[in-house]
């Protein structure tokens, strides 16, 4: 592999988990974005997921005081049976109406209740579960899903340090469920072990810097910040797919 390409994706993989790290979502996607620009979707993807098990993996270890388990387990138990459902469509879905479809989603999720001056309401149960069928059903197809799923776990957490932590955790249950799924079909290659290696290093030094920022930082500046940002995501999502 190009040893300049192993340098950008440690580069890449620090500044975007130090951004997640902070806000709690945005960096995956962005760091997914840089990878399929240099790389077959099919290869992307599954490095991505590896690169993110440990990202987020490293911010739920820091968090894992403030993870709601409950939230975490519920969301997971349709990840594997959901995404084997869709994993056929990985090599010829539409990415740019699945683009759209998240955009105008997370757009909804985040400013109908800031609109209508009603908080978006946390889900229950069963509609934990439901949530992690769809993102199951997602994962093999967008790679990412983080936007989407933001906006319900910023309105089921406590606070931004809840938000945070649970959302890591069960990030890594769906980056795990990708890893396996495009396993099974042989789609993990070995020649993008140097990058994975590079990516890893950067993301556990991003989640510890980010990490020490948000321990600083106050709530009502948090979800001032995360407006913005999950707003300029979905943006930049819808934007790329009209394009």
């Amino acid at each position: 592999m190009d040893p300049a390409l192993v340098l950008l994706v440690a580069a890449c993989a620090f500044a975007t988990s130090a951004l997640t790290a902070v806000l709690g979502f945005g960096g995956g996607i962005v760091l997914l974005a840089v990878l399929v620009a240099f790389l077959d979707p099919l290869v992307a993807i599954p490095l991505h997921a590896a690169i993110q098990v440990v990202s987020n993996g490293s911010r739920t270890i820091v968090r894992r005081r403030d993870v709601d388990w409950r939230i975490v387990w519920r969301t997971s138990m349709l990840l594997l049976p959901a995404g084997l459902l869709t994993l056929s469509l990985a090599r010829q879905a539409p990415d740019a109406v699945l683009q759209i479809a998240i955009a105008v989603t997370v757009l909804a999720a985040t400013w109908l209740p800031v609109w209508l001056s009603r908080p978006l309401p946390a889900l229950s149960s069963g509609g934990w579960i439901a949530m992690g069928g769809v993102l199951g059903a997602l994962n093999p197809v967008v790679g990412a899903t983080g936007p989407l799923a933001a906006p319900f776990f910023r309105a089921g957490t406590r606070d931004r340090l809840g938000f945070v932590g649970t959302f890591a955790a069960s990030q890594v249950a769906g980056h795990l469920a990708k890893l396996v799924l495009f396993g099974s079909i042989g789609l993990l290659p070995a020649a993008q072990a140097p990058a994975a290696a590079a990516g890893i290093v950067g993301v556990i030094a991003g989640t510890w810097v980010g990490s020490r920022v948000l321990d600083r930082m106050p709530e009502r500046r948090f979800d001032r910040i995360y407006l913005v940002a999950i707003t300029a995501v979905a943006a930049w999502l819808l934007l790329d797919a009209l394009a």
